[in-house]
Parts: C-alpha cells; structure tokens; sequence
C-alpha cells in the first residue's frame, strides 16, 4: 500500500461526467498519487456507490481492483486480506489488528491532541493522503455512533456500536433474507448495520472525518474513507460476507434488486427504498468507475469466479 501512495496518478482517471443531484466536494488532485486515485473516485462517485444497490458490487468491483493494482504497479504476490471483525467485537479496541509495527504494522489509534493522527505502524506520519486536503491517516476510537441513525427523523444510535457485529449478528444476517437481497442489503448497510459500524467506530478518516487543515465548510462523509488502508482490509470482509449469502441460499446467488437514487442524493427516500430509489437498476446496468475500473456491468460482478476476478472465500 505504501508503494501505491508513490505511484503517480493514473491520468485516465477522470471525473464522473454527468452528475446529477449532486457536486463534487473536492476536485481532481493530478499531482498526488495512484493510492490517492483510488479515494478520489470513492469520494466522487459517493452518492452513486452508497445506499443504492451499487453498493456491493460495486465494492467488490472496487476492492479487486485494488488488489490488481498492488500487483500491476507494486510487483505483489499475495492475495487481498480480509479483516475478519467478528472476532474483535468483545475487545475491539485491544484488536491485534491495531499492530504498531513501523515496518509491517497496521497502526494504531490517533493522538486526541495532533487531530488523532495515527502515531505507530507503518502509515504513520508520512503517509501523506491528498483528499480532501493533504494529511497523515487518522483513527478516533467512538464507542457510540457520532452520526446517528439513517433517515428523516430517525433516533440516535444508542447502542455501542461493537455490538452490531458481533457474531451471532452477522450468522444471523447471512443465513436471512432467503432470496432477499434488498433485506439484506438494508441491514448490511443500514445505520445500525455492521458495514457502517466499523467506519463509526474506527473514526478518523474511516469514517469521513474532516481533518482540521480542511477548514470549517468541509463537510464530512463517506468520501475519503479509502484513506486508511484498513478501509480494503474491511471491505473484503464485507464483500467475503456477501460472497457467503450468496452461496447460503439456492435462491440467494442471482437475488439483486435495487434502485439508482440513494439517502445522499434524495432525503427521505430511504425509509421507502433503503438500497434506492428508481430508476432501478439491473444485470446490465454499468457499474462506474471513472476510468480505473474496468468497464463491466452488474452481471458479471455477481459472480467472484467470472470476469476478471477469479476469487473465492475461505
């Protein structure tokens, strides 16, 4: 990973070219490099990738390209981990994923007074990230959900936020929704969901954070969460969790259903469409990209032994 934060930007990395409802935050940096490529179009392509049902595969699609990239431009020979945070729920701060090795560490939790910038691992300081403005990766343990429930009036989150994945949750979250991938989509996701638990409570940049530098219109989100390596660690598991549904179920494996027009583009739609609005999408609708993924389509996504990926789960 720190190969690709000197890896130049890729300049056919362009811009999403017909926003609609929506504008980009922070333009396009050509001088920073192929790891801050990959947070740009995350950031750009939010509204589009997020409570709609682009969601998960387009994840999938995002993470595998990852992967590709850290063989294509960094010689890697290994296979894309994932994280595994089940088995963290009952001590998730002491996690040993949290590892302050300088070499090959994950790093730990950010210092409260330098804007929790992480201190220790091997992305410490120097590992400079350019958007929304440059700073060091950030984490800020939050117990309790500093951004709420999803939806027009919804409560507070009250509950730790630990307490969303555990695992008798997740079992029970991938043996349900027999042929129902909006049901589990919208739990999966939803604000009191496991996906956005791990965000919630690593903090920092994980979840959006504004760093200080960025000044007081910056306006957080899940834009730039890619920033923090353990952003790919997290969405493999995600996506190891779909992988698994799909194959829990007969009816589960081609279930999709989902629509184009998410939360952040349209408030108060997701009470009635949790995974969007119409227009809906289908097996041939695009899934975006920007230029740095590979053209592909909803379909050939579905399956992580087609396309170009080539993958299963253990």
């Amino acid at each position: 990973m720190q190969c690709l934060g000197k890896v130049p930007h890729k300049e056919y990395v362009v811009s999403y070219p017909n926003h609609v409802n929506f504008t980009v935050d922070v333009p396009l940096d050509k001088n920073s490099s192929m790891y801050d490529d990959f947070s740009f179009i995350h950031m750009d392509l939010n509204p589009l990738i997020h409570f709609t049902g682009q969601f998960l595969p387009w994840h999938r699609s995002f993470v595998h390209r990852f992967e590709r990239a850290l063989r294509e431009e960094c010689g890697f020979i290994g296979t894309q981990p994932y994280w595994d945070w089940t088995k963290d729920a009952d001590d998730f701060y002491n996690s040993p994923i949290f590892d302050p090795d300088p070499r090959t560490g994950l790093g730990g939790w950010g210092d409260p007074s330098a804007d929790f910038q992480i201190t220790t691992g091997a992305f410490a300081s120097d590992f400079v990230r350019r958007y929304p403005v440059p700073h060091p990766v950030r984490r800020n343990y939050t117990v309790i959900s500093s951004i709420g429930g999803l939806g027009d009036g919804a409560p507070p989150i009250t509950q730790p936020l630990n307490t969303f994945f555990t695992p008798e949750r997740i079992n029970a979250m991938v043996d349900g929704f027999p042929g129902d991938f909006l049901g589990f989509q919208a739990l999966f996701e939803g604000g009191d969901g496991s996906h956005g638990a791990i965000h919630q409570i690593v903090g920092g940049d994980l979840v959006g954070m504004c760093p200080l530098a960025a000044g007081p219109n910056c306006k957080r989100g899940p834009k730039w969460t890619p920033n923090d390596p353990l952003f790919y660690l997290h969405h493999a598991m995600v996506d190891k969790l779909w992988y698994d549904w799909q194959r829990r179920h007969p009816e589960n494996f081609w279930s999709f259903h989902g629509g184009s027009i998410g939360a952040h583009s349209a408030p108060g739609i997701y009470a009635q469409f949790p995974n969007g609005g119409p227009p809906f999408l289908n097996f041939d609708t695009d899934v975006p990209g920007d230029g740095l993924l590979n053209n592909a389509t909803i379909f050939e996504v579905m399956d992580t032994r087609a396309y170009d990926f080539c993958y299963t789960y253990e």
